[in-house]
């Protein structure tokens, strides 16, 4: 089924759009949120989440248009994941923080330091560069879709992504961050 299709049974309020947007993108959805909760939830909350995605687009379906569908539901698929992390964090019990394992402890400031200089490099990045990077990476598109979104040919955006990496690892390696096997 097109997309047109898809957004016109949404746009009715018949429980068959919202069956054909499931049929259509419950993979999509599903491996953007695993790539976000997982491990720290399981794959029912994954299935819940998702769910959870599908029936608020379902609810208020006047944002979503045949041009943004994927993206519109990338992006309230990242939300909803996020959102159930920060309520997981919320109840955690605090014996599980006061009992970490000292090593946890160190990989966790780690990669938050990883995420801080990753995020403060993007932005010394040209848009054109940062936009290939965030459409690739974090909105989990494939090359060729992120080529189709930025009009231009499948190989451009292979050496686009290229060199953008190239320029991301250089500022990366100036700042101190070396990559070891």
């Amino acid at each position: 089924m097109q997309d047109k299709e898809v957004v016109r049974l949404l746009k009715s309020g018949k429980v068959r759009g919202l069956e054909a947007l499931m049929d259509k993108y419950a993979a999509y959805v599903g491996t953007i949120i695993r790539r976000i909760v997982l491990p720290a939830l399981s794959e029912s909350d994954v299935e819940e989440i998702s769910a959870d995605v599908f029936t608020a687009v379902w609810r208020n379906p006047t944002s979503v248009t045949a041009d943004n569908i994927k993206p519109y539901l990338a992006a309230a698929a990242r939300n909803k994941a996020l959102s159930r992390l920060r309520t997981l964090k919320e109840w955690q019990p605090l014996e599980d923080e006061l009992f970490t394992a000292e090593g946890d402890i160190e990989n966790e400031t780690d990669k938050r330091l990883l995420a801080e200089a990753l995020s403060a490099s993007m932005e010394l990045l040209e848009s054109s560069d940062r936009e290939i990077l965030v459409e690739t990476y974090y909105y989990c598109r494939p090359l060729k879709e992120t080529a189709a979104k930025l009009d231009i040919t499948e190989n451009a955006a292979k050496t686009r992504l290229f060199r953008a990496r190239s320029r991301l690892k250089k500022i990366l390696t100036e700042r101190g961050f070396v990559y070891e096997d």
